[in-house]
């Protein structure tokens, strides 16, 4: 707990490194953490600045961390990047678990099945190989919050309401626990409703509706002093979720997820700490243009993912300055997609589009920690995968055998990932860290396996094939931080390059198969991208009940021909000025954005303009015998400017002037 809660003053940018790992692995915590030391308040100023208002989703949590870059084509389902790394570069987890979205267009990344109420904790590798799973770009695991067993209250329990102005949106959430001496229960359920927003200037952006509900049951029962046992469950269901930049909507999605673990936790002991959990989860997802006028054809496009596995980790002390990270796990996914085109007074048109497969993942993973002496640490990380990927039923192997040689073979790859990690006290408050690392990556499921699949970024049908080369990176990176009992300034700069780069290749003779589509691409091995950036932050506890948080991101991409890869985002500033007075709390935030005219032409992007937007929040606390109250309001984008990140399809601008209030307790 003591290297986590370290790591979490640092929170994401600020790449501060607990003291006996010295590895790069940063942590926002969402729940109240015990900090001894000079950094606590530090904690809290990061803390509120990621979760700028109680009715934040967990998109907009990820959307503040410099490290993250979020593709949004509507209000929901935005998809996280890590710097430069696409989704199919970077590993989503849920508490250490996989889970696969059932969506060919990516609508449904694991993060939206996952609510802020139902968190412990962001956990962000962006760096070296990672211990949970094999990948080029990193790792981000959304940990669950735990029900904790001894607590005063034996029950105790929280609720929320609020509405926003800019899409007429309703949020409503409650959480009840319970805990005795040996067990304990925590539950909570979040319902959002929104209609279509309005962005700067006061034009609807149509399509941009959504409502969803989210529900998650979590048991904990001491087996004896060291010995826990826990129970997760997840329910998440979404209704007439829109996608103003995309040509279809989604009439019904849903989630559940569930698991089983033991953990061990006795710092006293050689094996500090266990955790061993097997795991399931499903999802559905429906697209349909039901609601969309002038289609040309109906089309409905299901899709469905089912993921098994298990994992277990252990800890070992080795010595005084040395201690072992043991993992290893074993996962099985299986993906099914359709589509089935309704021509007037035709027959119907059925294909699959993710033809039924099944990917089956085993690894095992060690981490190494020495600190040669009390300045100093290293750390070892490795990590080997064994995939294999393969076609399940016949239909999907005769699909596929039109446009691929041998689609009834299974696609097997061993990776192998390693980093090394430096880590150095300069003085006792400057500290420095440089990693290199290298890492692989399996082939998505689209990229095998994908048939016809339309992407409207650029308006081609893509289509996989099982021969690609697996893709690797070097990678490097170096930061500096300075920290007293007031102020923390942290700096960061990595590069890598990605040799065997996926990407979609245009095959001028082949035919579409969407009305509209400009073309076809098959996904290729195009030699190799290159990825550079820097980060910094700044945390300052300024006098008077004042604290200011303010964060940089640069990113740049390219691939062997110099030509701008695409999704890059340009130069981005957050910055919060926060003041309490009493009961009241007062929060300023800017947000702005530089031009962005490195644009991949091939990919039809355009040039975005930059932009500047601010917030203004207020919260009143109080307390009326063992109840907590809190009344927040404040206005978002306040000058309504209208404005579009570069990575946010079809042009759409986002809301515009958005007035919200909320109110919470807790008892």
């Amino acid at each position: 707990m003591r290297v986590r809660i370290i790591l979490a003053l640092a929170a994401l940018p600020l790449f501060a490194y607990g003291q006996e790992s010295g590895h790069k692995d940063t942590v926002v915590e969402m729940n109240e953490v015990v900090v001894r030391g000079m950094l606590s308040d530090q904690t809290r100023q990061i803390k509120d600045f990621y979760v700028a208002n109680k009715a934040a989703t967990t998109e907009d949590i990820l959307a503040r961390m410099p490290e993250v870059t979020m593709v949004r084509r509507g209000s929901y389902g935005s998809e996280p990047l890590l710097r430069t790394y696409n989704s199919g570069q970077v590993s989503v987890l849920i508490d250490g678990m996989r889970i696969h979205g059932a969506c060919t267009d990516k609508m449904d990344p694991a993060t939206v099945y996952v609510e802020p109420q139902n968190l412990k904790g962001i956990n962000i590798q962006t760096s070296g190989a990672a211990q949970v799973g094999s990948n080029v770009g990193g790792t981000v695991d959304l940990r669950l919050r735990e029900p904790v067993c001894g607590c005063e209250r034996p029950v105790s329990g929280a609720l929320s309401s609020g509405y926003q102005s800019a899409a007429g949106y309703f949020y409503e959430s409650g959480q009840l626990s319970f805990s005795k001496e040996r067990w304990a229960i925590r539950t909570n359920a979040t319902y959002r409703k929104a209609g279509d927003y309005r962005a700067g200037g006061g034009a609807v952006v149509a399509n941009s509706r959504y409502e969803k509900m989210n529900a998650g049951l979590s048991a904990i029962y001491k087996l004896n002093e060291s010995w826990n046992m826990k129970a997760d469950f997840l329910y998440d269901d979404g209704y007439f979720i829109g996608y103003p930049a995309l040509p279809m909507d989604v009439g019904y999605a849903a989630a559940r997820i569930a698991s089983l673990s033991v953990m061990k936790w006795k710092p006293e002991s050689r094996w500090e700490r266990m955790q061993y959990k097997v795991y399931g989860n499903t999802v559905y997802h429906l697209m349909d243009d039901t609601h969309r006028p002038n289609v040309a054809m109906h089309m409905d496009m299901p899709g469905r993912s089912t993921t098994v596995g298990t994992f277990g980790e252990a800890a070992l002390r080795l010595g005084a300055r040395r201690h072992l990270m043991l993992r290893g796990d074993v996962s099985a996914t299986d993906l099914y997609a359709s589509m089935t085109m309704y021509q007037p007074g035709q027959p119907d048109m059925y294909m699959l589009t993710w033809p039924d497969n099944r990917t089956i993942q085993s690894g095992i993973a060690a981490t190494y920690t020495v600190r040669p002496d009390t300045q100093s640490s290293v750390v070892i990380t490795t990590r080997i995968d064994q995939f294999t990927s393969l076609l399940t039923t016949q239909d999907a192997r005769d699909q596929l055998t039109v446009l691929q040689e041998h689609p009834e073979t299974s696609v097997n790859r061993l990776l192998k990932n390693l980093s090394v990690a430096y880590s150095r006290d300069l003085s006792g408050r400057v500290r420095a860290v440089a990693t290199a690392a290298y890492a692989e990556r399996m082939p998505t499921q689209s990229e095998l396996y994908g048939f016809y699949l339309f992407n409207a970024f650029d308006n081609y049908d893509y289509i996989g094939r099982t021969d690609l080369k697996t893709e690797n990176a070097y990678k490097g990176d170096m930061s500096l931080s300075y920290s007293t009992s007031d102020v923390l300034v942290s700096l960061a700069a990595f590069a890598s390059r990605v040799n065997n780069y996926i990407m979609g290749l245009y095959e001028p003779t082949w035919g579409t198969m969407t009305i509209g589509a400009l073309g076809v691409k098959r996904y290729a091995n195009m030699g190799y991208g290159n990825m550079a950036g820097a980060e910094a932050a700044f945390v300052w506890k300024a006098p008077r009940g004042t604290q200011v948080v303010s964060t940089f991101r640069y990113n740049y991409g390219a691939d062997d021909k110099r030509t701008p890869l695409p999704l890059i985002n340009p130069f981005r500033n957050i910055s919060s000025v926060r003041k309490k007075t009493g009961r009241w709390t007062t929060q300023l935030d800017a947000e702005m954005a530089l031009r962005q005219d490195r644009v991949n032409v091939a990919a039809r992007e355009v040039k975005t303009p930059d932009f500047f937007k601010a917030n203004v929040r207020v919260a009143y606390a109080t307390m009326y015998r063992l109840t907590a109250f809190t009344i927040e309001g404040g206005c978002e984008n306040i000058f309504d400017a209208a404005y579009r990140e570069h990575t946010d399809w079809g042009r759409v601008y986002r809301p515009g002037r958005n007035i919200y209030v909320q109110v919470n307790c807790s008892f």
